[in-house]
């Protein structure tokens, strides 16, 4: 192999991978951005296998009587990418129950546990759900990720529609491993009691880290081969 094409392979890499970072919402410490929602074939690195996913539970009495409450599910998914490797955190919000006599509208989301980690975020409408948050916000110590639906998600009183569940949060971190560490926190009004705020907590959500389960990345062959063959074949119709 001489040196043009291992210098083509490399910068072939090197483009195919970061060349798909175009479309990432990148969010540092302090700051806000507005959500548009993102897709796979915008971003090739958000597909990925998925490694982590788990069903996590609370629920709320908004009026003190423990036999009529609203119950929310969050899934708790970890998907690594089969382009680069990296850890993509996915949760997603879903409206189980609702026995109470009115509906319950959430409008936000709060994550902890990001620490000080580079993070892409948007939210993916090539998977379940029906509506996306509007913005997504982060703590100056970084730590925490707040996500905030203008129009909030409708879980309905006792009837099947509006039954609304999120789209999966799309969270592209650096980080090499995670751990079940984080919490998160949704918080929402019931329309029978219209002056106050309820809240539902959930333990255990995955988080990035350093020291946890530690996630390989994928084999880059493909990727290489490819661009050798490319290589490869463009030589030999120089030659001919």
């Amino acid at each position: 192999m001489n040196k043009t094409m291992l210098i083509g392979i490399l910068l072939c890499t090197l483009s195919t991978v970061t060349s798909n970072k175009s479309n990432a919402s990148l969010l540092v410490s302090g700051d806000s951005i507005d959500l548009s929602g993102t897709t796979a074939m915008l971003q090739p690195e958000l597909a990925g296998s998925v490694i982590h996913d788990e069903i996590l539970y609370d629920s709320v009495s908004p009026s003190g009587n423990e036999f009529f409450v609203v119950g929310i599910q969050v899934q708790n998914r970890v998907v690594r990418s089969n382009l680069d490797g990296s850890l993509i955190f996915a949760p997603r919000i879903i409206s189980n129950l609702n026995n109470t006599t009115g509906n319950f509208l959430i409008d936000r989301a709060i994550i902890n546990g990001f620490s000080d980690y580079t993070l892409d975020v948007e939210y993916r409408t090539d998977g379940a759900g029906d509506r996306g948050p509007n913005t997504a916000s982060r703590s100056l110590d970084a730590d925490q990720l707040t996500f905030d639906f203008l129009f909030p998600l409708v879980v309905s009183n006792l009837n099947p529609t509006p039954q609304e569940d999120s789209y999966f949060f799309s969270i592209n971190s650096n980080g090499s491993a995670f751990t079940n560490t984080g919490t998160m926190s949704i918080f929402g009004r019931h329309l029978d009691f219209p002056d106050e705020v309820f809240e539902l907590n959930y333990t255990g959500m995955a988080v990035p880290t350093e020291s946890g389960v530690q996630v390989p990345e994928p084999a880059m062959a493909s990727l290489l081969l490819s661009c050798l063959a490319f290589l490869v074949f463009r030589n030999q119709s120089k030659k001919s």
